[in-house]
């Protein structure tokens, strides 16, 4: 087995035997971090279309309908009833459906009748903590048990993970599934065993119906028979066709579910992928990317690169190049994508990180190996692990992965406001919280941003007189855009009058009624919303 103690090390030391505890405190501090400091709300596009899909599939539906959406009387007037997160339904014109890939849903929605919507949000604190321990299993066969436990505190501690690990996303959940694949297809006796060939499909299948843009990864998991050498040709052509069973259910699902949702297969809720992938996106994000990445993890992570040359026997050092083979392939789905000019989206290259974290662990510990003292040289080595451990949290804290539910909150906030302070009839008008006041409260919304300048008086003509009560829902940063969007066009364009509630001071909602009156000289009360303790998915306050 690759990766076994040197024969000078046959006997199990004190390292060897603690390296699994330390794999699995790593991991339950990422559970723990992702339940007590998680956002747990729907929140903008993303995270809102997430749960909205998991609560539709746990319906029995796959796109939202709003009968008000076919009567509207302006130009488009549509796609002012599509929340965030969201795109026009291409086979009616009073529906939207999630914009995301179905698998992260499907999960949720399966957990869902467990535990209602907390089972919901516990899935990526769960799935965080599988990906730590994953990481530790595919660095001990790699390097072994002490390249375990290094790989496993830098992936519990890496600034990016972090970050996704509080949120209801799909990048962790990415993540786990594919470094689920990569363990499955390092096994040494891979193409012996039908079995194991058919998890590291089913495994990889999985992995793409969370994100199915990443579906050219399944064939570079598939090369992983290339490390053991001589090639067992008839054992691995049966071991691939297994491979392949295991991975074409998932991709059958996702191609049925876009036809549904999308109108074709080969369609997704993101757009065209011309317009997605570019080739002039490709040196703006070279700039990005691994400058991010570097700034992150440290440039510690560069050892990664002379792992194969530092793997003490054949077969190690070519499952090194296998891995680091998939890392670069990982990048190289994403560095032609659309450019983002912030470093969270490393996200987007999570699935990267547990090969990268696993070869720069067993590089360490090899270089250690090299210029060891005496048989405490991997005690040393993971005391120096878990300091930089410590320096990466910091790292993610200074980068608000901490913090973020605090920001978040306001979509929680002000969607069950609505629900309980609001008339049955109240229609929003805003913009960010188009999705999360549905989600929370049940009522219909509409986005602002997708009415024509001249179009806010007829708006509010026509919701009143289908029966709703429209009101005004702005986040205080999005006040001047209101404003400059409908100032002149409608008396009611320069939000001229008070507020009539005030929530955290980040979210204000107007009643349109309250202008006139406000205009005669009645005075218009302000509710004040201000809460300063968080409570987490437990239920606990601090």
């Amino acid at each position: 087995m690759s990766g076994a103690p040197h024969p000078a090390e046959g006997r199990r030391t004190f390292v060897d035997r603690v390296s699994r505890w330390i794999a699995a405190f790593a991991a339950i501090a990422v559970a723990l971090a992702g339940v007590i400091w998680g956002t747990h709300v729907a929140g903008g596009p993303d995270s809102y279309c997430y749960l909205s899909q998991a609560e539709l599939f746990a319906s029995g539906h796959v796109m939202h309908v709003e009968p008000l959406a076919a009567e509207t009387t302006w130009g488009k007037g549509a796609a002012a009833f599509v929340p965030v997160g969201h795109v026009p339904a291409f086979s009616r014109p009073d529906a939207s459906v999630p914009m995301c890939s179905p698998g992260y849903p499907i999960v949720m929605a399966t957990v869902r009748p467990l535990g209602g919507r907390r089972a919901m949000f516990g899935v990526v604190p769960v799935l965080g903590a599988l990906t730590v321990w994953l990481t530790f299993l595919l660095a001990r066969r790699v390097g072994g048990e002490a390249s375990g436990a290094a790989a496993a505190m830098l992936m519990a501690a890496s600034p990016a993970f972090l970050y996704q690990v509080v949120q209801p996303m799909s990048d962790v959940p990415a993540t786990a599934l594919w470094t689920a694949a990569l363990v499955a297809a390092t096994h040494p006796r891979l193409a012996e065993s039908t079995w194991r060939s058919a998890l590291a499909g089913l495994c990889t299948g999985a992995a793409i119906f969370m994100r199915p843009n990443l579906v050219p990864m399944a064939g570079v998991v598939a090369l992983s028979i290339f490390c053991e050498w001589p090639v067992p040709w008839r054992k691995a052509l049966r071991s691939w066709i297994v491979f392949a069973a295991g991975v074409a259910p998932f991709v059958a699902v996702v191609a049925l579910l876009q036809n549904a949702m999308y109108g074709s297969p080969f369609r997704s809720g993101y757009g065209s992928l011309s317009l997605l992938f570019r080739l002039e996106h490709v040196w703006p994000n070279l700039q990005r990317y691994p400058v991010w990445f570097l700034q992150t993890e440290t440039p510690i992570v560069l050892l990664a690169l002379i792992a194969p040359w530092l793997m003490r026997d054949a077969t190690a050092r070519r499952r090194a190049v296998w891995l680091l083979g998939f890392a670069a392939a990982v990048f190289a789905c994403y560095i032609p994508y659309e450019v983002f000019d912030a470093w969270w989206f490393l996200r987007f290259v999570l699935p990267a990180y547990p090969p990268l974290l696993v070869l720069t662990a067993s590089a360490l510990m090899a270089l250690l190996a090299r210029r060891r003292v005496g048989t405490a040289w991997r005690s040393a080595g993971l005391a120096g692990v878990a300091l930089l451990s410590v320096l990466l949290v910091r790292i993610a804290i200074e980068r608000h992965a901490f913090g973020l539910w605090e920001f978040e909150r306001r979509f929680r906030l002000a969607g069950e406001y609505v629900a309980a302070r609001l008339p049955r009839n109240a229609l929003i008008v805003t913009a960010q919280e188009s999705g999360s006041v549905r989600f929370y409260s049940g009522r219909s919304t509409l986005t602002w941003r997708e009415l024509p300048p001249d179009g806010l008086d007829r708006m509010l003509a026509f919701v009143r007189a289908h029966g709703y009560h429209p009101y005004f829902l702005i986040e205080t940063g999005e006040q001047a855009e209101f404003v400059q969007q409908f100032e002149g066009k409608s008396p009611l364009g320069n939000l001229g009058w008070p507020p009539s509630v005030d929530i955290n001071h980040m979210l204000r909602i107007y009643d349109p009624d309250d202008y006139t009156k406000y205009r005669g000289g009645v005075p218009v009360r302000t509710d004040r919303v201000w809460t300063t303790k968080k409570r987490n998915w437990l239920g606990f306050k601090f």
